[in-house]
């Protein structure tokens, strides 16, 4: 019989049951180090940041590999090494993103897009972190000796879900120009006619289609697909899509982080979690969560157009 779409291999089959007090504690514990990549980035001082990223991200590591050597925890010793993946990713991000806009490019971030300063410059940018995700993700993958279709990198299933992210792409994509343009939660700079959003749309697609699935890839793809191991399908989505909203504290992209977070963010960690486990293929979630990064992206680029 063919695996069902949502399990791509018997990494959702944990080694060993836990009891319904040990796994709140331990999914705590997961959101907690989901968040530890992130908060080493708002310790002060240039060098202090880089040896506490360097330290969550070799502690992380350890722990997994410590967790593989004991029989008790040895089922779920991915967990934590789907963690470090994303700490290292983080750390990677945190510089050289920085590095190739300014000294590469000469394209260093303005106020308003923290990419760079021009147009193809921020999706040069963007292209750079998709491709420091898959670096991250393919550690892991090559660590584990898993495959691409244990974090849903497959066509999985046509049916709803790819249905609803080309309709959330496609929707989106009007309503940016139609609506979101001109809100306040999501403000964009200077007057937007429609030649001028039409001029913008290769960039747009461009950016949103690479934000879209790198984020995909290391949510819900590596991170979820390991955390299936503890807490099955439901619990697993839900702190999956907690850490991805812990991700965006402090953005500074909107009015209303708070309102970004609680009605954005962590809803469509939710959705993309759905999309993903009804197709089996982190595809169809990658173009609803393109959709939705459009007014983003909109705004970055209309400061550097």
């Amino acid at each position: 019989m063919e695996a069902s779409p949502s399990a791509p291999r018997a990494l959702d089959v944990p080694g060993a049951k836990l009891t319904p007090g040990r796994k709140t504690i331990f999914a705590v514990a997961c959101i907690v180090a989901g968040f530890l990549p992130v908060s080493a980035g708002y310790v002060p001082g240039d060098a202090a940041r880089l040896a506490c990223g360097l330290v969550v991200t070799i502690a992380l590591l350890a722990l997994s590999l410590l967790a593989r050597r004991s029989a008790a925890v040895r089922g779920y010793w991915e967990i934590p090494l789907a963690f470090f993946g994303m700490s290292l990713f983080i750390l990677a991000d945190r510089y050289v993103p920085g590095f190739l806009a300014s000294q590469v490019l000469h394209s260093p971030p303005v106020p308003g897009n923290p990419l760079a300063s021009t147009v193809p410059g921020t999706v040069i940018i963007e292209l750079d972190e998709l491709l420091l995700t898959v670096v991250a993700v393919l550690v892991v993958v090559w660590i584990s000796r898993s495959s691409p279709a244990s974090i849903y990198v497959r066509k999985g299933r046509f049916g709803r879900a790819y249905v609803i992210g080309i309709i959330g792409l496609v929707g989106f994509y009007v309503l940016t120009f139609g609506a979101l343009s001109h809100s306040r939660f999501m403000p964009v700079h200077g007057a937007f006619d429609f030649g001028r959003y039409l001029s913008l749309t290769p960039a747009l697609l461009a950016a949103v289609a690479a934000n879209g699935f790198l984020e995909e890839l290391m949510f819900r793809g590596l991170l979820m697909s390991r955390l299936n191991l503890a807490f099955g399908p439901y619990l697993a989505t839900f702190i999956q899509a907690a850490i991805f909203a812990s991700w965006h504290v402090g953005v500074t992209y909107t009015a209303s982080a708070l309102l970004f977070i609680v009605l954005l963010a962590f809803p469509l960690g939710l959705i993309g979690g759905y999309l993903t486990r009804n197709s089996g293929s982190i595809i169809p979630s990658s173009l609803f969560h393109a959709g939705v990064d459009m007014p983003i992206y909109l705004g970055f680029l209309s400061y550097v157009s």
